[in-house]
């Protein structure tokens, strides 16, 4: 996934743009803990979502909680997500096809944070 620039973050700032935070080592070695992620608000119907695209959808059982995730594919009853880090990961194997309607965007570029102790 590309690196944030001064363009992403003015998009952001701008209210173009949205973010998330990756919490967790789910889609390890892609995202890490803390690197913010810049996505583009989009419906699941937006000719742009493709498999392999990283998503930000809601939680299906915690819709408060953001995930962020590769979508794996798409079909009319919902989107099946999963980690990079299937090992680390609760995705769609756990629970299932994620509801289009929960899909808050695609991830464009990512903040990495340095890791501080």
């Amino acid at each position: 996934m590309p690196t944030a620039n001064w363009r992403s973050l003015f998009l952001l700032l701008s209210g173009l743009r949205r973010h998330a935070r990756v919490d967790g080592d789910s889609m390890s070695p892609s995202l890490a803990p803390g690197d913010l992620v810049i996505f583009q608000p989009i419906t699941s119907y937006d000719r742009r979502l493709k498999a392999g695209c990283v998503v930000v959808v809601r939680h299906p059982l915690q819709p408060a909680t953001l995930l962020i995730k590769r979508l794996i594919a798409i079909n009319n009853s919902g989107l099946e997500l999963r980690g990079d880090n299937e090992q680390a990961s609760t995705d769609s194997r756990h629970f299932g096809l994620v509801n289009r309607d929960s899909l808050l965007g695609i991830a464009e570029c990512v903040w990495r944070v340095p890791f501080s102790a």
